[in-house]
């Protein structure tokens, strides 16, 4: 596997693992001892990379493939890294086929999307964390709304 650094230090597999499929927009979601073990198998090839966001999930679990990807990838967190997304959340009272997505990436919502991603990731850093797409609600520059959270 060859390796490339994002930024000055952030050291990811060239080929990255995208786990939205494994619970989310594909059909019904994967079954999770399959996807715990192809997590591992990833990680014994080489894959470090590993990408989620708390919008993939189901009607029963809205943030499942963060759970998943936590879950299955928390024997690893030393030898891998996690990207997950934030910004955007779905309209479950909607009765479209289709789900309304709804943007927002007020100072608040970031905070608690923090928050909740570390739980269900089983971390205590994220180590790429990045807006899924842009919120028309707050043009803020996005650097200035995530301050608060760079120590």
């Amino acid at each position: 596997m060859k390796y490339r650094t994002l930024g000055k230090n952030l050291k990811v597999s060239a080929v990255g693992l995208g786990c939205m499929g494994m619970s989310h927009a594909y059909g019904e979601p994967a079954d999770k001892k399959e996807m715990t073990e192809l997590l591992a198998q990833a990680v014994d090839i080489g894959y470090t990379f590993f990408d989620t966001a708390e919008i993939y999930g189901t009607p029963d679990n809205e943030h499942d493939n963060e759970e998943l990807v936590g879950a299955a990838l928390k024997p690893f967190s030393d030898k891998i890294v996690i990207g997950t997304k934030f910004g955007i959340r779905f309209d479950w009272t909607s009765t479209a086929t289709n789900l309304p997505v709804m943007t927002d990436a007020r100072p608040e919502v970031i905070k608690k999307s923090v928050e909740s991603s570390l739980k269900r990731l089983q971390t205590d850093h994220i180590d790429l964390y990045y807006q899924l797409r842009n919120s028309l609600i707050f043009w803020t520059p996005l650097m200035f709304r995530m301050k608060p959270f760079f120590r």
